[in-house]
């Protein structure tokens, strides 16, 4: 019997772990047993530099001790709990003894989760705005329901470093009973291993190899997970379940989780409860006697509407839904069984197969400033710079179809009209000028005010890096020094990348891949 408890605690993050497995149920080889998990981590929130709160603007965009000494009453809080049962025998039990049978265990495991985002404690004092910090996106609590069938065939001389045998193992995930996620995820595994050289020592020369082939798609769609409002979902399937490729124990010469398609995303603005005011940001200060219609300029419809307003085109990741991956080495002992070296060869591919339907996510709606500039830029022809912090303003002025005067980030009004850059430019001619503003007599700047929320379109059929051509692979030498007690090798990592990505401009956009030709890492464990 093995009775396991694992426990992890910081200031911002806490894991427990408690599990129990029976290894032979009546002296029979039949294994069972269950295991319960929870899960807390305090993050900062991506409304945090749109709020008033100090602190929490501080511990974000300060040193590291502000970062680790904010309170957590200004930090958002990420939940999980659940617990798993599973069992597992061999075929034999099962079938008449032979030596298929007696090779092949076949097992299933149930789990129960849910997961879920809490708002900062500052935000349930509405008396106190000042620490108040915006959520942008919120989430509800997600249940996740899976059954989980494998099946195993090992004929391996050893589980930790063999010298010859095989195994096969296939693997069925189905997420949807009585949860809001709906996935299926299949998984097949082999590899073998060959003696080479000194077939009869006990630490021989061996050639080894393991192929991984998996996929993961979504049957059907839950209302939670389709209002999820984010990018926690991609095509219906958790983006954390999604492949992504690269680590030590996958393509060694890349970085972690730095294979993956990229899809870009459009951002549009929606915008309501529109007025001009005096004030750029803070109080709205109307400006009074205009017609309502007026303002009509600066209320922008989102993705498809007859008034779009749109961002610059950024990337994300978003992992594969399908993925391929080839390990090969050949393993020298050197000093017994503590050093030896490995030359190796990874090679594989995340990509999609399935998933082509863009996504929608919107924000929740928040007063436009600072909420607006917190986005990034927008080109603006009309600009010194060429570009603009995004506003109502900037944004109703910076349209293509515009002729809008912008004046210092605000637009011109003359009586109850707006005017247009020629109409400026003439009174400027003409003259004279209010000392004031510095504008021409009659002339007014104003600003465009309310409420905006970002709707950002993932397009999922245009993904980069997305086939399954789009390959990447590693070649190299390993040395491995192995670790008593623990069991474990510690590996110098020599790496060559001859598909290595080159820092470069993508539809206007700058990739940094970060990836080398050549690569040196240190790490702990074994690939396969």
């Amino acid at each position: 019997e093995i009775l396991s408890l694992n426990l992890s605690a910081g200031n911002r993050q806490r894991y427990l772990q408690l599990s129990f497995t029976e290894p032979y149920i009546k002296n029979r080889p039949i294994t069972a047993g269950f295991s319960v998990f929870g899960y807390t981590q305090k993050f900062f929130g991506e409304g945090t530099f749109l709020s008033q709160n100090l602190e929490a603007q501080q511990g974000l965009g300060g040193t590291e001790l502000d970062f680790l000494s904010v309170s957590d009453e200004n930090l958002f809080t990420r939940t999980s709990y659940g617990g798993s049962v599973f069992a597992s025998a061999p075929l034999s039990e099962f079938y008449r003894k032979r030596r298929f049978t007696q090779f092949s265990r076949v097992g299933l495991s149930y789990q129960f989760s849910t997961s879920s985002v809490t708002d900062p404690e500052v935000n349930q004092d509405p008396e106190n705005p000042a620490s108040f910090i915006p959520v942008i996106y919120a989430q509800e609590s997600i249940i996740t329901s899976r059954l989980t069938g494998s099946f195993n065939y090992d004929t391996r001389n050893a589980s930790v470093d063999p010298t010859s045998g095989r195994e096969f193992s296939v693997q069925l995930a189905v997420a949807g009973l009585a949860g809001d996620v709906r996935t299926y995820q299949p998984t097949i595994q082999y590899s073998q291993f060959f003696p080479v050289r000194r077939k009869r020592s006990e630490r021989p020369e061996v050639f080894g190899f393991r192929i991984i082939a998996g996929t993961v798609g979504s049957f059907a769609t839950s209302s939670k997970v389709r209002n999820a409002q984010s990018l926690a979902f991609v095509d219906g399937v958790p983006i954390f379940e999604r492949f992504f490729l690269g680590d030590e124990f996958s393509i060694r010469g890349y970085n972690v989780r730095s294979i993956s398609p990229l899809a870009p995303l459009d951002t549009f603005i929606t915008s309501r409860n529109v007025v001009f005011s005096t004030t750029p940001a803070g109080a709205i200060e109307a400006v009074p006697n205009l017609p309502a219609s007026l303002a009509n300029v600066g209320v922008f419809t989102g993705v498809g509407g007859s008034n779009p307003a749109q961002l610059p085109r950024s990337f994300t990741p978003i992992g594969a839904d399908t993925q391929i991956l080839g390990n090969f080495e050949y393993r020298i002992p050197v000093i017994g069984n503590t050093v030896g070296l490995a030359a190796f060869a990874d090679i594989g591919s995340a990509f999609n197969i399935r998933s082509k339907n863009d996504q929608i996510f919107n924000s929740n709606f928040l007063p436009d400033q600072p909420f607006l500039s917190s986005v990034g830029v927008v080109p603006c022809p009309r600009s010194e710079t060429g570009f603009e912090f995004p506003t109502l303003t900037t944004l109703a002025a910076c349209n293509a179809n515009s002729q809008l005067a912008l004046v210092a980030g605000g637009l011109v009004l003359r009586d109850t009209r707006l005017v247009t850059t020629e109409e400026l430019e003439n009174a400027r001619n003409n003259g004279p000028f209010d000392p004031i503003t510095g504008l021409p007599f009659g002339f007014q700047r104003v600003f465009l005010r309310g409420e905006a929320q970002t709707n950002t379109a993932v397009r999922l059929s245009e993904s980069l890096f997305s086939k399954l051509g789009d390959y990447r692979a590693s070649l190299g030498m390993e040395v491995r020094v192995q670790v008593p007690v623990i069991n474990v090798p510690f590996r110098l990592i020599f790496a060559y990348n001859p598909k290595a990505r080159e820092n470069q401009i993508i539809d206007g956009f700058p990739f940094i891949f970060n990836e080398k030709k050549r690569v040196i890492r240190f790490s702990v464990g074994r690939t396969f």
